[in-house]
């Protein structure tokens, strides 16, 4: 099976909370919250929901996103289709990408952090 993800978008929501989370903790980059939040929404017992809303927030491609470790974050995606029972093919890839991060910037903000420090605290646990 050939898999190819090339592009991350959130929704404009989104975008607006990375944001306020970019002024709160000092991480410049939105890719680096992108993969906190990615890893986040994978911790729940859930799948996120997929929601069609417009992908009109962040864009950015998916080697900036994922960066060197591509392989582990796409290992990683897999696995919660898998765990899940969901197909595992290109539409259900990109979809569920960007349900888990645009679910975990959610969680994110749900976490009311003042800083870097609580972003470290508050997703440890």
């Amino acid at each position: 099976m050939n898999i190819n993800i090339e592009t991350v978008k959130t929704t404009q929501n989104a975008k607006n909370i990375l944001s306020k989370i970019k002024s709160k903790t000092g991480i410049q980059n939105w890719n680096i919250i992108c993969r906190w939040a990615f890893c986040l929404s994978l911790k729940q017992d859930t799948p996120p929901r997929v929601i069609d809303e417009k992908l009109d927030g962040v864009e950015m491609t998916y080697e900036t996103f994922a960066g060197k470790h591509s392989n582990i974050y796409l290992t990683l995606l897999i696995n919660s289709l898998k765990k899940h029972k969901l197909e595992i093919h290109q539409l259900n890839l990109n979809k569920y990408l960007r349900a888990h991060i645009n679910r975990g910037i959610s969680i994110l903000y749900n976490l009311k952090m003042k800083n870097i420090s609580d972003m470290l605290i508050l997703t440890s646990k």
